[in-house]
């Protein structure tokens, strides 16, 4: 029976490195394409939205189109107490990078004096088939068992989804 568990936890322990190397495999070849977007953003047709049901102050978005293919989003929202900046990348229809910048301001925009910026939080999310394969808030990797990681996650997603639809309106 030792000998088995052993082997198990010897399986277990060269298993577990080459997941993390297609991990960081993934997350090299998504920051490529993010890179290749980027350099390539003047030569997509650009499309400015006003976006409603995002934040109160409301949201500006700005579309990068490639043909009919999305590349890039890029979302300004504005709250009384916060104002948010996000970039969201697709490879095809599926987003496979999001960033946020997120300012916490001290009280509401209309306050005198005017807010100062208290606290700036930046999330970037990786996906790879439509699930996050990792989250980074200031720096620190989250684990992905913890509800950060899938309150992220889950909030990106939803942002692309209301960002996306606000292009083709129905």
């Amino acid at each position: 029976m030792r000998i088995l568990t052993l082997c198990a936890l010897m399986m277990s322990a060269f298993v577990a490195p080459g997941s993390f190397a297609q991990a960081d495999g993934s997350i090299a070849a998504i920051r490529a394409e993010v890179n290749l977007i980027n350099r390539n953003a003047r030569s997509y047709r650009k499309v400015e939205r006003s976006v409603e049901g995002i934040s109160l102050e409301g949201t500006a978005a700005t579309y990068f189109l490639s043909g009919k293919g999305l590349k890039k989003i890029v979302g300004k929202m504005y709250g009384e107490t916060f104002r948010a900046t996000a970039e969201l990348f697709y490879s095809g229809e599926e987003l496979i990078f999001a960033f946020q910048r997120l300012e916490r301001y001290d009280t509401h925009v209309a306050a005198d004096p005017p807010p100062k910026v208290v606290k700036v939080i930046e999330t970037r999310v990786y996906y790879a088939g439509g699930t996050a394969i990792r989250v980074i808030e200031d720096k620190k990797t989250l684990t992905k068992a913890s509800s950060d990681f899938r309150a992220a996650e889950e909030a990106m997603l939803d942002l692309s989804e209301k960002l996306k639809a606000a292009l083709d309106p129905p």
